[in-house]
């Protein structure tokens, strides 16, 4: 019989030892999951992707079809931005001195995911006969909550800031973005014209865009890319019909 009890209680005591560990792998799951949901993954996911599909495209060019979608992303001072369905949220603190430099980030960050996605210019991933002038890329539509709003960045200094700034430890953003380290390329032959003569107003939605161009219509006349098609350097501009009326866009290839 005393034989016959500790076998009892040496099976009660497994059994327990298993429910422990299942309640702990139960609350790592539900920790992991709500991590991931804390970094948001989704918008990754979906920028991973497009550049998945854009490097598909670029190696069999009849084949397959790009699967890229606009990020809409709200840079916020901590309220909602009501203007577009935000998929992804950046958060700022408006009082902090260098709230100007956290949203330039943001907003350098974007046209870095926005070249990588579209292949740095060294995939041509538009099929032949597909468009006639310019193939554009919505990346983002980028809008700023309303404790933002009254704060401004004009363009040179925010190219001054991609200039400056290192995206990498070997790399500034204007390097990755554009192959120069100097704003003297950005003169009359960048289009649009005057690009660098604007200013970025956080009270206005703005889209980050690239593209796929025949010769001449969009990008700068030094030519350092390798494709048939010339790519589009990425630009960011204010929301607007005009805007989107001097690119020129003929076909857009992210979907909404």
């Amino acid at each position: 019989m005393k034989i016959q009890k500790f076998t009892k209680n040496r099976r009660a005591e497994l059994t327990t030892k298993q429910l422990v560990m299942i309640i702990i792998l139960i609350v790592s799951f539900i920790i992991v999951l709500f991590l991931l949901f804390r970094l948001n993954l989704g918008e990754t996911t979906n920028k991973e992707v497009c550049h998945n599909s854009v490097v598909l495209k670029g190696r069999s060019p009849l084949g397959g079809s790009l699967d890229c979608r606009t990020n809409y992303l709200c840079i916020s001072g901590g309220e909602d931005c009501e203007g577009i369905p935000t998929t992804s949220t950046m958060e700022v603190d408006p009082s902090k001195e260098e709230t100007k430099n956290e949203i330039m980030k943001a907003l350098a960050d974007e046209m870095t995911d926005c070249w990588w996605m579209f292949g740095e210019g060294k995939i041509d991933y538009v099929s032949a006969g597909t468009f006639t002038k310019v193939a554009c890329s919505i990346c983002s539509i980028v809008e700023f909550d309303e404790k933002l709003h009254g704060i401004s960045v004009s363009y040179e200094e925010f190219y001054d800031y991609l200039k400056t700034t290192p995206k990498t430890r070997t790399q500034t953003y204007i390097q990755y973005l554009y192959a120069t380290d100097t704003l003297e390329d950005f003169g009359e032959d960048f289009h649009p014209e005057n690009y660098l003569g604007g200013t970025l107003e956080f009270d206005k939605t703005y889209f980050i865009l690239t593209g796929m161009a025949e010769e001449g219509v969009l990008t700068p006349r030094w030519k350092i890319w390798e494709t048939e098609a010339t790519p589009q350097p990425v630009v960011i501009l204010e929301r607007t019909q005009e805007n989107y009326n001097e690119i020129g866009c003929d076909l857009f290839l992210t979907k909404a």
